[in-house]
């Protein structure tokens, strides 16, 4: 026994009474998992949009900004910000950016101009 156990009154567990505890944790955490699974089968299941178009509707009320980390970008942006008089970097970076996503992707482009032109957000 530490000199803590004899501050706090506390005794050495046994070999049982560690068995014992052992024993009544996994009990519990039986326990805990039947009604994790009882919770779950007696919860009805959300359905969740499968057309493109609804789930695209689901973000047109969101902040539209978008964070791109990558400094090639950041400083040819930068460079031309400093030298050009009047350049705009947002306007720059959107045009990019739109102009590589509907090469990438011109379908769901397509898609997402005709969710925003349907909103007026475009």
């Amino acid at each position: 026994m530490s000199e803590l156990d004899l501050i706090f009154n506390r005794k050495k567990k046994t070999e049982e009474e560690s068995k014992g505890e052992k024993a009544s944790e996994v009990a519990t955490e039986e326990k805990v998992e039947e009604k994790v699974e009882e919770k779950n089968e007696t919860q009805p299941i959300e359905k969740t949009p499968t057309n493109v178009e609804e789930i695209m509707k689901k973000f047109i009320d969101r902040d539209p900004k978008i964070g791109v980390w990558s400094y090639p970008s950041y400083l040819l942006l930068q460079y031309l910000y400093n030298t050009i008089p009047g350049f705009k970097m947002s306007r720059v970076a959107k045009e990019a950016l739109e102009k590589g996503l509907m090469e990438m992707y011109p379908e769901l482009f397509k898609t997402a101009e005709k969710v925003a032109k349907e909103t007026k957000k475009i």
